[in-house]
């Protein structure tokens, strides 16, 4: 008998998609610790570049959690950083936080293959957009989130 791992719906369609993406050689590990009570394990990352006084963190966490189908591992990245609005003529820079997290639990007691895990964050991240066109994102989904509307199609 041979055992397979595979995720359902974790469809292996290719579109071309540029994404933005930071400098990651600027983040700086900031530390790492364990929460006693739950086991979660939190590494948090600043971005050394841009405004000291309004730093980007980016938080990685883990954790093993008892649900009643089982035991999962709760995975999550988080990106914390500011939204600005700038008055050139008053001279005054407002900023807001603003943050997003990807958020994954995974069954702990099933094998889940990297190279699925990649295709199921890559069709998670495909459901913000509705099509692609020479590498860009149609953002109509996107917006209509941002404005409060979750009901894309």
């Amino acid at each position: 008998m041979t055992l397979t791992y595979s995720i359902d719906h974790a469809q292996t369609n290719v579109e071309s998609v540029n994404i933005e993406v930071p400098e990651k050689t600027s983040m700086v590990l900031q530390g790492t610790s364990t929460d006693p009570k739950t086991g979660e394990i939190v590494s948090t990352y600043v971005i050394s570049t841009g405004d000291n006084a309004f730093p980007a963190t980016v938080v990685y966490r883990g954790s093993l959690q008892n649900r009643a189908t089982g035991q999962i591992r709760r995975l999550s990245v988080t990106f914390n950083s500011w939204a600005v609005k700038s008055d050139s003529v008053a001279g005054v820079d407002t900023r807001k936080p603003i943050s997003g997290t990807i958020s994954f639990n995974v069954p702990a007691d099933i094998t889940i293959e990297t190279a699925d895990m990649d295709d199921f964050i890559g069709n998670l991240f495909s459901f913000l957009y509705l099509s692609v066109s020479a590498g860009a994102r149609d953002t109509t989904w996107i917006a209509k989130l941002l404005y409060g509307v979750p009901q894309v199609k």
